[in-house]
């Protein structure tokens, strides 16, 4: 099967799910606590599994990875072709009814990341890429937008972030959005990362970034992010696929600068842990490199 075809299942698959979680908003069966401030949702669960059922149907010697797990199942670290799904991107919004969530599924291989869709059911938008055949929304091509020149560039830049759940690492994001915001047109929190990360593709706003996401929440949008013309990296400017959870998506124009002013407000930025102080890693985390096929 080839990435055309793979995008077509990836879109059958996007769009079922979305359906599902479309029909659970205002109704998400239970929540529990995955974390501080980290929601699962009941729904979430039935969409990822309308989603496997979808996608391993299509392409049944293909691996799956989901956010929701099952915990108890081996991580397919070594598996040639990976789905990597987050079936409820932006939980805390669809549990309180808010409809600004989205459906992300992408897929590497051996060569790497290949395709992505992250669809916003709510709207109806489905944005899609394939690997060098551009990016899209709702079929139609999408680009970065660069607003003005020199310091017009910034004051005419509308910048998307959202934060982590931990104490710590919420304060650095607070701490980090002020920075930014004070130079830009403004700093919108969306509440979805992949959403976040396509409106940079698709030119709603100029720049993406957060301090601690996990692979399910970029896989899709760093397709989608390349096909359009965007600079996606981690937050200290190095390849994404090695990131510490930190992530910054801009038009091109906007990155240096951008950069420049995350380290400003986070010197600690890309460093190891302090001692004494735990970061959970997430289910990737034991073989990163393994699963992002590098």
């Amino acid at each position: 099967m080839d990435d055309a075809e793979r995008l077509e299942v990836a879109i059958r698959a996007a769009r079922a799910g979305g359906a599902v979680a479309l029909a659970h908003l205002g109704n998400p069966l239970y929540f529990k606590l995955k974390d501080r401030r980290d929601l699962l949702v009941g729904a979430a669960l039935v969409v990822q599994d309308t989603i496997r059922q979808s996608l391993l149907a299509a392409c049944p010697d293909d691996a799956f990875l989901g956010e929701e797990g099952p915990d108890d199942e081996a991580l397919p670290v070594n598996a040639e072709r990976l789905w990597i799904v987050d079936p409820i991107d932006g939980s805390i919004n669809f549990f309180r009814g808010l409809p600004n969530f989205a459906v992300s599924i992408g897929f590497r291989d051996a060569h790497g990341f290949r395709v992505g869709v992250v669809y916003d059911p709510s709207r109806d938008e489905l944005f899609s890429a394939r690997f060098t055949d551009g990016a899209r929304l709702n079929g139609e091509r999408i680009y970065v937008h660069v607003p003005g020149e020199g310091e017009d560039a910034y004051e005419q830049s509308l910048i998307g972030t959202d934060l982590h759940g931990g104490t710590e690492e919420r304060v650095r994001g607070l701490r980090a959005a002020t920075h930014v915001g004070n130079r830009m047109l403004g700093v919108v929190m969306l509440g979805s990362p992949a959403l976040g990360l396509c409106y940079v593709a698709a030119g709603r706003t100029h720049a993406y970034f957060h301090l601690k996401l996990h692979l399910w929440d970029v896989a899709a949008a760093a397709v989608i992010l390349q096909e359009s013309g965007a600079v996606f990296t981690n937050g200290t400017g190095g390849s994404w696929l090695y990131s510490d959870g930190s992530y910054l998506a801009t038009n091109g124009r906007l990155h240096g600068g951008m950069l420049r002013l995350l380290r400003a407000a986070v010197p600690e930025l890309g460093s190891p842990a302090r001692p004494g102080v735990s970061r959970r890693p997430h289910r990737c985390a034991r073989s990163q490199r393994a699963i992002q096929g590098t």
